[in-house]
C-alpha cells in the first residue's frame, strides 16, 4: 500500500511540472484557414465576429443556415447577409434564393476566391483563383518584403481614398476587369513588369500600374449583391493587422444600417463544429499536452496493474472416502433400532431390481412365481425348490409385518447375495 502511494505521488507531481512547462512554452499558432465563428487561430473568426458583435450599431448575429433556408424565413426586416469561406461554389437553388432576397431589399456580401460558375455567369463577372500557401506567407513576412497595396476606390464623398497594405498571400485573388458590376470598391495594385497583360487588363492600366477589382458591388432589385475576392482579411489576423481594420469596416459599411447576419452554412463541416470542453482541451497546447500525459499514464497504469499478482497456492489433498463410514453409520442405526425386517426389505427392493433389469423377471408378481423360480434357477445355477422356498419363508417379512432376529436376518440376506452373485 505504501508503495502505491509513492506511485500516485509521483504521477501528480509529473504532471504538475509537465502542465507547468508547457504552459509557459511560447505559443504555435495553427495558419490554416477556417473562417470559424469558435476559432481563435490567425485564420478563424472568434475575434472578427467578436468585435462586430460590439461594433456594428444594427446588430451583429451568427448562422449556420443556407441562402434558401434564410430565403424562406418569413420576415420582413431586411438584413445583411454576410459569407466568408475559401471556397464558395453556389449552386443554382442558393444562387436564386440569394437574388430573391437581393431583390427584396436585401444585401449580401459574399468573401470568397471562388464563387462557382453559375453566380459568375449569373452576374456576369470572372474571377482569378490563387492557392494560399501558409508556408509561403510566412517566407514572405521573414523576408521583410514590401506589402501589396489595396486602394480604396467606392463612395469617395463618405470615405476618402487611401491605400491598405497586405501581404500577397492574403490578396493574391482578384476580378477580371472586362465586364464589371456598377461599381468597384477596392483595387489591388499591379506593377506592369509583375502583371502578366491580357485583352481584360488593358482597360484598367495607366501610368504603369495596373489595377484589378477585389471589392465590387452590383445593384438587383432593392437590394444589392457585394463581391469580395479577399477573405482571409475578413479573419482575427485581418483585424489585428495594422490599421487594416478600417478596410473591413469601410467594406461592411456597404450594409447601410442593416442588421448583418454572418452565416456558416457554405463552410466545411469541421470549421463548423462547435466547442466542446474536449475540444477546448485540444485547441490548447499546455491542456492538449497534459491531457495527453494524463491519457498515457492511465494506460501504463492499468498495464502495470493488470497483471496478475501470485497468491498463495493452497494446498489440495486427495479426497477422503467416506463411504465405509457412512455404511458404518447406517449399520450402527439400524443396530440401535432392532429393526432387522426393514433391512431385509431394502435388500430386497435392490435384489428385484437387479432381477427385472438383467433376466427381465418381476418376483413381485406372486401369480407368476413358478415361471420366476425356474427363469431364476436356469440363469443362476442354483435348485428351483431351495428359491421357492426361500422367497415363500422371505414374503411374510416383506408383506406380513413379520418381525425377526439378527441370524434370521442374516440367512435371508445372504441368500439375496447368492443369488445376486450368480446371475
Amino acid at each position: 500500500m505504501k508503495g502505491s502511494r509513492w506511485f500516485i505521488l509521483f504521477i501528480v507531481a509529473f504532471l504538475f511540472i509537465m502542465f507547468a512547462i508547457e504552459y509557459h512554452l511560447p505559443k504555435g499558432f495553427v495558419w490554416k484557414p477556417t473562417f470559424g465563428h469558435n476559432d481563435e487561430q490567425p485564420f478563424g473568426c472568434a475575434l472578427f465576429d467578436s468585435l462586430l458583435s460590439s461594433s456594428l450599431p444594427q446588430g451583429y448575429s451568427f448562422s449556420r443556415k443556407s441562402f434558401y433556408q434564410l430565403e424562406q424565413e418569413d420576415t420582413t426586416q431586411r438584413r445583411g447577409i454576410l459569407v466568408i469561406s475559401d471556397n464558395l461554389r453556389l449552386s443554382e437553388v442558393d444562387v436564386n434564393a440569394l437574388l430573391k432576397m437581393a431583390e427584396r431589399g436585401d444585401k449580401i456580401m459574399l468573401a470568397s476566391t471562388l464563387f462557382g460558375r453559375y453566380l459568375e455567369d449569373t452576374l456576369n463577372f470572372r474571377s482569378y483563383y490563387s492557392y494560399f500557401s501558409p508556408m509561403a506567407l510566412k517566407k514572405y513576412a521573414t523576408s521583410f518584403l514590401l506589402k501589396d497595396s489595396l486602394c480604396w476606390v467606392g463612395d469617395s464623398a463618405v470615405y476618402p481614398r487611401q491605400t491598405f497594405y497586405f501581404y500577397p498571400q492574403l490578396c493574391a485573388s482578384y476580378f477580371w476587369g472586362d465586364s464589371l458590376p456598377e461599381k468597384v470598391l477596392a483595387q489591388k495594385v499591379f506593377t506592369s513588369d509583375e502583371f502578366v497583360y491580357d485583352t481584360e487588363a488593358d482597360s484598367l492600366a495607366t501610368d504603369g500600374f495596373v489595377y484589378m477589382p477585389v471589392a465590387m458591388s452590383r445593384r438587383w432589385g432593392k437590394g444589392e449583391v457585394i463581391l469580395v475576392s479577399t477573405p482571409l482579411i475578413f479573419t482575427n489576423y485581418g483585424m489585428l493587422d495594422g490599421k487594416n481594420a478600417t478596410y473591413i469596416f469601410r467594406l461592411l459599411s456597404q450594409m447601410g444600417k442593416l442588421p448583418v447576419v454572418r452565416t456558416e452554412g457554405y463552410m466545411d463541416e469541421t470549421a463548423q463544429v462547435q466547442q466542446s470542453p474536449f475540444r477546448y482541451l485540444l485547441a490548447h497546447q499546455p491542456l492538449r499536452w497534459a491531457l495527453y500525459l494524463t491519457m498515457i499514464t492511465i494506460i501504463l497504469f492499468m498495464i502495470f496493474t493488470a497483471k496478475r499478482r501470485q497468491r498463495v497456492i493452497p494446498v489440495i489433498h486427495e479426497p477422503v472416502n467416506k463411504s465405509l463410514e457412512f455404511t458404518e453409520l447406517i449399520g450402527t442405526l439400524y443396530f440401535q433400532k432392532k429393526d432387522h425386517a426393514d433391512l431385509v426389505r431394502k435388500k430386497f427392493s435392490y435384489l428385484a431390481e437387479e432381477l427385472r433389469r438383467k433376466i427381465q423377471v418381476d418376483i413381485e408378481d406372486v401369480a407368476d412365481d413358478k415361471r420366476s423360480f425356474e427363469r431364476i434357477a436356469r440363469k443362476t445355477g442354483m435348485d428351483a425348490e431351495d428359491i421357492a422356498k426361500f422367497f415363500h419363508e422371505v414374503r411374510p417379512v416383506l408383506y406380513g409385518g413379520r418381525t425377526i432376529g439378527s441370524e434370521q436376518m442374516k440367512v435371508f440376506i445372504d441368500k439375496m447375495n447368492e443369488i445376486i452373485n450368480h446371475i
